[in-house]
């Protein structure tokens, strides 16, 4: 993979997960139902960092992988605590909006592996 390509891939991953996240938790600030019940601060804050990441991504911020590395800690904590709750109840469910966060998370550590790897 070129460098041309994971800079395209890094500014995709800043529009699509963060600006959409930016986007789902706004939205969910108006329309609670949206998403699992959590307080609007809660809602409010990930905007405000959903933008920031969003920013440094598309901005291509050589250092993002430390506070992205912050944001991985909280978001397996919370988002994988709900996906191991989902998979306890009876019957076991599929919390969609953990996997979607935890993939998401896992492939942009992907894509900066290979940033790293092709960057001179």
């Amino acid at each position: 993979m070129s460098l041309v390509w994971v800079n395209r891939l890094m500014v995709a991953v800043g529009i699509f997960f963060f600006g959409g996240g930016a986007v789902f938790h706004g939205l969910a600030l108006i329309w609670p139902h949206l998403s699992e019940p959590m307080p609007p601060l809660t809602h409010a804050t990930f905007v405000v960092v959903n933008v920031f990441f969003a920013v440094a991504f598309v901005m291509r911020v050589r250092w993002v992988q430390w506070p992205f590395l912050l944001l991985t800690v909280q978001q397996v904590w919370s988002h994988g605590g709900d996906l191991v709750r989902g998979r306890e109840e009876h019957p076991p469910v599929w919390d969609v909006q953990s996997l979607f966060a935890l993939g998401g998370i896992a492939l942009i550590w992907l894509l900066l592996w290979a940033l790293k790897r092709v960057s001179p």
